[in-house]
């Protein structure tokens, strides 16, 4: 995979012992050969040292390559934006959830301390919990929405300005950030109401023929399992052909409806399917990262329950329930930010490629890399 480039325009010649003349992100290179020495001075070349990803199309291993070297090159400055804003919504999760599984605490433990008044509590507290879960559910939604529109706007930024030598300082991002965050979240929210209604008119669609016959057959069953299988290959497609909607909503300063139709132009024909394939490995890899991750703080959650239910002759239920439950939101925050900068910067870079392929936007890149480089040497 190259990790270089070379401005348009510069001559080919042995490079066989290039001299450094400037320093940074972007290096000016002296070489014999064509306009070299012998011809009244040194050739100079732009290089750029170590960027995100080479200002071409790319390939499958260039983006995993970009989600993988924003780690090495922004290390301080993604994961802290990343902790920063899920740790907000962490917080603001888990007391939620708390919150909604405080009656159930209260109702374990008076099963636990009088076994007859089971019968008294079922029947009321199955309606206030699931009233309870339902706006639990509601409130994490939303909080993972605009946390992760936040996460998404700051990365999109910083990552193409690594691809180019625009070096995006943290103050840069966290304005980006608050000057993009609502539109990102109607842009999320406006996705996922479409994938919702999608899916949930194929599998109402699926469910007509049981509802009308009342019995279970063949009849009814197989459109079920049609209706399901079409309703998630609806949202897959609505997934593909919108996943490069916020990257044009921060990088081309787009509205809502116009970061969407944007996705819909990039994604239109067979371009979807380059989109779909690599995007789909990218966040694969990811999840199964963050399995990886929370499994681990699962695993140790799961010990320190039963530790507690062992130690306190099992009438410990409700500490070790909430000791599990921290542990586990622990696991899945830690996973959750540790591994944002990789996913965004995946979509970044698939992003870039598509349109370096279909709209020659390498050719601005370099342009822009190119004025980086000069002013960074000016300076």
């Amino acid at each position: 995979m190259s990790t270089q480039w070379t401005a348009p325009g510069a001559t080919g010649g042995d490079e066989s012992d290039p001299t450094p003349v400037a320093e940074g992100p972007f290096t000016a290179t002296a070489s014999s050969g064509p306009g070299g020495p012998a011809s009244g001075g040194p050739r100079r070349e732009l290089t750029q040292a170590l960027p995100l990803f080479p200002l071409r199309p790319l390939g499958l291993a260039e983006v995993f390559g970009a989600a993988v070297r924003i780690y090495r090159l922004r290390p301080k400055s993604v994961l802290g934006v990343a902790a920063a804003v899920y740790g907000v919504a962490f917080v603001i999760i888990t007391l939620a959830t708390g919150a909604s599984m405080v009656p159930m605490f209260g109702d374990m433990q008076s099963m636990i301390e009088d076994t007859e008044a089971t019968s008294d509590v079922t029947g009321l507290s199955s309606l206030r919990d699931l009233v309870l879960f339902l706006v639990s559910t509601a409130v994490t939604t939303v909080i993972s929405l605009v946390s992760t529109a936040l996460v998404t706007v700051a990365l999109t930024r910083v990552a193409l300005g690594e691809a180019v030598g625009e070096h995006a300082p943290t103050s840069e991002m966290w304005a980006t950030m608050r000057r993009r965050w609502l539109p990102a979240t109607a842009v999320s929210l406006l996705i996922g109401v479409l994938s919702m209604a999608a899916l949930v008119l194929l599998v109402g669609l699926g469910l007509v023929p049981v509802l009308v016959l009342q019995e279970a057959s063949w009849l009814t069953v197989v459109p079920i399992v049609i209706g399901a299988v079409l309703g998630a290959l609806a949202v897959l497609w609505i997934w593909a052909r919108t996943l490069l909607a916020v990257p044009a909503l921060v990088l081309e300063d787009a509205t809502v409806l116009g970061a969407i139709r944007r996705s819909l132009v990039l994604t239109r024909g067979r371009r979807m399917w380059r989109v779909l394939g690599t995007s789909l490995l990218v966040y694969l890899v990811y999840y199964l990262a963050v399995q990886v991750i929370s499994g681990v703080f699962g695993t140790v959650a799961f010990v320190a329950y039963l530790v507690i239910l062992l130690a306190t002759g099992f009438e410990g239920v409700v500490a070790g329930v909430v000791v599990l439950t921290i542990l586990t939101m622990l696991g899945s925050y830690a996973a959750t930010f540790v591994l944002a900068p990789f996913l965004s910067s995946g979509f970044v870079a698939v992003y870039a490629d598509s349109r370096m392929r279909h709209e020659a936007w390498d050719v601005e890149l370099t342009r822009r890399a190119r004025d980086a480089w000069a002013e960074g040497g000016a300076r």
